[in-house]
């Protein structure tokens, strides 16, 4: 008999400039548990492409310094960035691209 691996919804939310690049406000994407925000991030890159990857990574594992990632409300910084798990049944992820001005 063959078990079927758990699955976690992530719901997506883009701010700033983001949603005109995905057409987009809010997504829910189903990930297998365990997934960490690398592999959310991953998913998202293979889905909207070279626009939104060049947007938001400076490099294949940065961050660009501009884009806030929040899972649950809380700065994916502080949750051991990229590598953070993704453990809850639902867990948000904020996007925000920061706008230097001055």
């Amino acid at each position: 008999m063959e078990t079927t691996a758990s699955t976690i919804a992530v719901r997506v939310r883009f701010m700033g400039d983001l949603p005109a690049l995905i057409g987009q406000r809010e997504i829910v994407v189903t990930l297998p548990e365990g997934s960490t925000v690398a592999d959310l991030m991953s998913n998202l890159s293979t889905t909207y492409g070279e626009a939104f990857t060049a947007r938001v990574f400076s490099s294949p594992t940065k961050l660009h310094h501009y884009v806030l990632l929040f899972v649950d409300g809380q700065n994916v910084k502080q949750r051991g960035g990229l590598a953070a798990k993704l453990s809850n049944s639902t867990a948000e992820i904020v996007m925000l691209p920061m706008f230097g001005g001055g």
